[in-house]
Order: C-alpha cells, then structure tokens, then sequence
C-alpha cells in the first residue's frame, strides 16, 4: 500500500522569482498586453503555502501519536499552533522514560513494575502510542491480557506497528484465538516495515493461519525480514534457499544467511554453520560455532565438537575455545 507522504515537498512554501531590475515602459506594455489575452494570475507572496495551524487538532495528534521524542520536538516547532497542541504529547514523552527508568532499575532508581505502570498509563492517557505498548507489555505478562488488548487497539488505530504487530501476536495466543484479526493487523504492521511482524506474517502464511498456506508469500516476508535483522528470519530464509521452498534453491544464499543467523547468536544456525564448516575442513571455526551451539543448548553439536577437538592439538583446542570465550553477537533487531 503506497502511502503519501504528508506534508509533500511539492506542497511546500512557493517563491516568486524578484527582477533584477524595472522593466522599461515599452516592455511593461508588451508584458500586460500578453496577460490581458491569457488571463492574469495573482501573484504568490513568500509566504504562501499550506497554513498548517489550521489542521485540526485531533488530525494532528493522530498523526504523531507515535512519533518518537526527536520527531515530536520538530513538529513542535512547525508553528505555535502544534507547539500548544502537542503539548500533551511531550508530558508523555518524560512520563514514558520514567516509567522506562522504573520498569528496567535505571538512572539511579529501583525496578519497581507499579509505578512504571503508573507512568506509562498516564502517558497512555495523553495519546502516547508508545506508552500504550509499554503499558500492554506489563499487563499482558501479568495475565490481564484483556486490558493488554485494549491498550494494543488503541496504539494499532492510531498507526503504531509495534501496537498493530503485539495485537497481532495477542490474536494469536489469546483464547479464543482469532487468526484472521492477527494476521490482518500482523500484515498492517509489515508494510510498515516492522521486521518483528513480517516474521509473524510469514510464519501464518507459512501454517496457514487465518489464511490460505502460501509458501512464496511465506518465503517472500522472511526475507523481508531477514534483510530488515531479525535473526530468527535469517535462518528460516536460510532453510527456504536451502530447501527451494519458496524461494529459488541456492546454496551460496543458504549459507550467506545461516552464517548472518549464526553470528547474530541463533544456536540452531550455530550448530548447522558448525556442521558446514566441518564438511569443508575447516576445522577451527567448526568448533567455534559448534562450542557456541552447545552453550547455547544444542545438545546434538557436543557429539560433532568432540569429535573435531581430538584432532585438533592442545594449542589449537585452547585458542578455538578462547575465541568462543571472546566472541560477541553482531547487533541484531532480534
């Protein structure tokens, strides 16, 4: 769905072009004589253009009802109008990084679940869509997944993807559960580029949840979300070009996206990085992955790693084991 952007730089403040110097009589007459057969047309002052004071406040905070901190100070400076109007707004932005501050035990205070409630509900209650999620997020893991809902609605009509992708989820896990409301707000958020979502997206596609099982449109969202750094797309991309399920069989893109999954710390893309490595005779960077795999839980990569570590010598058992003592997740939007 293509959306316009709002406001467009062709709507933007139009210039007349000022003469360099007073046209002579003769050429004044030639010039009038010309707009008395096509029709004059005023004349654009500097500051014509959109009068954006006069957008309707509810227009207004609809629209930047999830707009971060940065982005909501700059339309505040649009023009005074939208400064007052958004004043609400940038009292939820304070409130929702003290309640951020209390629900994760930062900037000097106890991690205390009630008032980061507290502060996130009373940025809720000024329009905040992100303090709408946070608020969802601490009632759904306190079991009140109604109240959770509620919050998620609100933020998901107003635009929110993180709002649209967790009442999407909520959907999903809810009882009764309703496939076809998850997948339609799973599906608003990822055209909105939420990677979280697309990988949700596709795994509905790909079970046929809510709709028809369709692995091209499965394969195409983990992609998608693959390319946007969500780990867990990575890998299951990976099995699509392994497979040719949905995607054109490729070795080459296989092993590009189990190594991107496995470096971003997915255990089950640790181990098969490991097992490929192993195939090829590399035999280091096997045990590297493998050792990862394993401390990750992979039971299955203990037996492989055993096996290539009594052919290693002691210094290179050693170095291999420190390099995964000192190995560090690439940065990932998980």
């Amino acid at each position: 769905m293509k959306q316009k952007t709002w406001p467009d730089r062709s709507d933007g403040v139009r210039f007349t072009a000022f003469p360099l110097s007073k046209p002579n009589d003769n050429e004044e007459n030639i010039i009038l004589s010309r707009r008395s057969k096509i029709g004059s047309k005023p004349s654009l002052s500097p500051t014509d253009g959109p009068d954006f004071s006069a957008l309707p406040f509810d227009i207004l905070t609809k629209i930047v009802a999830s707009f971060n901190f940065p982005n909501l100070l700059a339309a505040s400076l649009v023009c005074r109008s939208w400064r007052d109007a958004l004043r609400p707004l940038r009292e939820a932005m304070m409130l929702l990084r003290y309640g951020k501050r209390f629900k994760h035990g930062r900037g000097g205070v106890r991690r205390n679940l009630d008032k980061a409630l507290d502060s996130f509900l009373k940025g809720a209650a000024r329009g905040s869509t992100l303090a709408m999620v946070d608020a969802g997020l601490i009632y759904w893991e306190r079991g009140l997944k109604e109240e959770a809902i509620a919050l998620y609605q609100k933020a998901a009509v107003l635009g929110d993807p993180a709002g649209q992708c967790n009442l999407g989820i909520s959907y999903l896990h809810a009882q009764p559960q309703n496939h076809k409301e998850a997948v339609k707000w799973l599906h608003q958020a990822s055209i909105g580029g939420y990677t979280r979502a697309q990988y949700q997206l596709a795994l509905c596609l790909h079970q046929g949840l809510g709709v028809h099982r369709n692995l091209y449109e499965a394969a195409k969202w983990y992609l998608k979300a693959a390319e946007g750094g969500y780990v867990r797309a990575m890998y299951n991309a990976s099995l699509c070009y392994s497979s040719g399920v949905g995607l054109s069989q490729s070795c080459r893109q296989a092993r590009k996206w189990m190594r991107r999954a496995a470096d971003r710390g997915h255990s089950k893309a640790q181990f098969e990085h490991g097992l490929a490595l192993f195939s090829e005779g590399e035999m280091m960077k096997a045990v590297v992955y493998l050792e990862l795999a394993t401390r990750s839980g992979e039971t299955a990569a203990t037996h492989v790693k055993n096996v290539i570590l009594q052919q290693l010598s002691a210094t290179s058992r050693e170095r291999a084991l420190l390099l995964a003592d000192n190995w560090r997740a690439l940065p990932s939007s998980r």
